[in-house]
């Protein structure tokens, strides 16, 4: 059962050593409030009164299984110690866990003399981004709490007490041995480098402070075997002999260590209605990763098949001013060379022609042997199909993967056959893949159904994440080919670009 956490040996400052501490800081003692009227309430009823946020212009409302495990994790025993050393707080995405952690922060600052707070994340950018923001937000919108503290771009310090809050980045040489009453890591899942493992290491807390000091988790869950820090700790702690009794959450405890992780919405904003949009714009890994906390795998089948042979349409509308693109594309000399076609009708693309040519003897015969010095014009060959393509049509672009194409699109973008173009293989890609990822799930590529080498490729395709907006297409193992598949991303991105609606 939960106890209703305790002040941690609350310190007061008597008016004399306040009165020191602000002359010693060139301050006037007008500016602090010696009597505060909040300062002896439970963690729980501080953050209710003093904890503002700008969704309610004031302090925050926090919920049932919030109120329960703030209680539990910050609950003392009975020589007024912390019982829990570490704090994993997991909760679905937009459940506020980030500004929960920046309200404990707050609290406990303003409850210690001469304490050391840190926020740490990845980046400064990250650390400065998330819960240190909910921070210097609720100063702002809380005058009376604010001018309590001067500000630096990345530190608060409390003028009563002297506690600083800092936001750091990962940075294990920098930050080691701190000392610190509370270290606050923040979407831990992200931190998968040796850097973040030592910095882990290095902010161990101080036995000078057991029972006084805390390390603070907020995050949602990882990659399965991409997390090294926080995976472990799930292992450990979500087991279901940890369950705390006596509550319907998910909270486990461990030794000194206390888990929420919740995969429920419980708030009112997480309705059925937000839900289903980002189950459209999201792909299905991460959809479970972030709003059912659950751990996936950061590669995953590239689309559905069935979305695939969704786009099928009996008859292809017509090529509107004879325009297509083409695409090409040739990795090792193992692999296929591929090239798709496509023309545009409004916002759809339609694939009009995809071909893979197999490697002769571990090589890919560009050109037909017999053509000697003049042009090859058989369509038995990639060389010849072009020509044939680009005589047939109104050619607007032919894009293609530079690694191992590029001597044979030069010698043919000098000819001046059709306009060539490089198509780069990092970001762009990843962009490239993601739009066709949406666009064959929304049935924005028409096709007869014809291409059954296409189909092939796109169902040996898997993906991995980068992030909301971007995925890199893969192979699912080295003996499945995907080139028609990489050579339709590329031709679609670049048809939606450059061809007319």
């Amino acid at each position: 059962m939960y106890q209703t956490p305790q002040r941690l040996t609350p310190f007061r400052p008597t008016l004399f050593n306040l009165l020191a501490e602000t002359i010693a800081n060139g301050l006037t003692p007008e500016t602090l409030d010696y009597n505060d009227p909040y300062y002896d309430l439970s963690a729980v009823d501080w953050i209710q009164h003093e904890f503002y946020v700008p969704e309610l212009d004031g302090p925050i409302v926090l919920y049932p299984h919030q109120i329960a495990a703030l209680n539990e994790a910050l609950s003392v025993d009975e020589n007024g110690l912390l019982k829990y050393d570490l704090v994993l707080w997991s909760d679905i995405k937009k459940s506020a866990k980030s500004t929960i952690a920046g309200a404990v922060v707050l609290w406990r600052c303003v409850h210690t003399k001469k304490g050391k707070f840190r926020i740490v994340a990845n980046d400064l950018k990250q650390a400065a981004s998330r819960v240190f923001e909910a921070i210097t937000i609720c100063l702002d919108l809380n005058p009376r709490l604010g001018e309590q503290f001067t500000r630096t771009k990345y530190q608060l310090t409390h003028i009563p007490t002297g506690s600083t809050i800092e936001a750091v980045p990962v940075d294990p040489k920098g930050e080691a041995g701190g000392g610190d009453d509370m270290v606050e890591f923040t979407e831990l899942h992200s931190a998968d480098n040796d850097a973040a493992r030592k910095m882990w290491t290095e902010t161990t807390l101080s036995p000078l402070k057991f029972g006084k000091s805390q390390r603070w988790i907020d995050t949602y869950a990882g990659f399965s075997g991409e997390s090294p820090i926080l995976e472990p700790l799930y292992t450990e702690l979500v087991q279901e002999q940890n369950c705390i009794h006596g509550t319907s959450y998910p909270f486990y405890a461990s030794g000194r260590a206390f888990c929420m992780w919740n995969s429920t919405p419980r708030l009112p904003w997480q309705t059925e209605e937000y839900y289903s949009s980002e189950a459209r714009t999201l792909l299905p890994n991460e959809y479970r990763r972030v709003h059912k906390n659950e751990w996936t795998s950061s590669v995953q089948s590239f689309v559905q098949i069935e979305w695939w042979d969704a786009c099928q349409v009996d008859n292809l509308p017509p090529i509107g001013n004879n325009e297509v693109v083409i695409s090409l594309d040739a990795a090792v000399s193992n692999d296929c060379f591929a090239m798709v076609v496509l023309s545009r009708q409004g916002d759809n693309t339609v694939l009009r022609y995809a071909r893979k040519w197999s490697p002769v003897n571990g090589k890919i015969l560009y050109r037909s042997p017999d053509a000697g010095t003049g042009p090859d014009k058989d369509t038995e060959y990639p060389e010849g199909m072009l020509r044939h393509i680009c005589e047939r049509y109104n050619v607007v672009i032919v894009v293609y993967d530079e690694f191992q194409l590029h001597s044979f699109c030069s010698a043919l973008a000098i000819e001046g056959i059709a306009a060539f173009q490089v198509f780069k293989q990092d970001s762009p890609r990843l962009v490239a893949d993601k739009l066709l990822y949406d666009c064959i799930r929304d049935r924005r590529i028409l096709h007869n159904g014809d291409f059954g080498d296409m189909r092939e490729h796109i169902a040996n395709a898997n993906s991995t994440a980068e992030d909301k907006d971007k995925l890199r297409i893969i192979k699912r193992s080295q003996d499945k080919k995907i080139d028609l598949c990489v050579a339709l991303s590329m031709c679609n991105e670049r048809a939606l670009r450059y061809l007319p609606e």
